[in-house]
């Protein structure tokens, strides 16, 4: 009976260990703001089942899928972003799938995971909850020009 519980006690140790970690951290977007003249058709924060992480099966069935989502608090670090968009002056779909594991820095608390999409192209940030000085602008989100912002993908320097 004692090595079943302490087996026991070690594969759940382990499992939490191996799975995503909780961190106090935020994800956004919002495409009504930053992505004119696109339509945010899915997305998905790592595997959280928190509401925002990810759409809301029944707003995309009935065809009215989240525009703008912020969620705050201790959840899942979010191993990959999945977004699915479509330009609507073209009428084309894009879809596009973002490791985050090997992306984002090791510490993210406190900061904001947020994504925006300009035409066929997404971009995912970090937003740092440290504020740039002396009227410094960063190049992110309008929202945040004023705070340390990381652009996580696209890679930078590519051409």
């Amino acid at each position: 009976m004692i090595l079943w519980l302490t087996l026991a006690t070690a594969y759940v140790v382990g499992a939490c260990a191996a799975g995503p970690e909780v961190v106090d951290h935020s994800f956004q977007f919002d495409a009504i703001r930053d992505s004119p003249g696109i339509r945010v058709l899915d997305y998905r924060y790592g595997d959280s089942k928190i509401p925002g992480a990810r759409s809301d099966p029944d707003y995309i069935k009935a065809g009215k899928p989240l525009q703008a989502t912020s969620i705050t608090g201790p959840m899942k670090r979010g191993d990959s972003l999945w977004v699915k968009w479509k330009i609507l002056a073209e009428d084309n779909i894009y879809e596009d799938t973002v490791d985050l594991k090997r992306r984002l820095p090791r510490n993210i608390e406190d900061h904001i995971v947020y994504f925006k999409v300009d035409g066929t192209q997404l971009y995912v940030y970090l937003i740092s909850p440290e504020r740039l000085k002396g009227g410094e602008q960063s190049t992110g989100p309008r929202t945040y020009r004023f705070r340390k912002v990381t652009i996580v993908y696209p890679d930078q320097n590519k051409k």
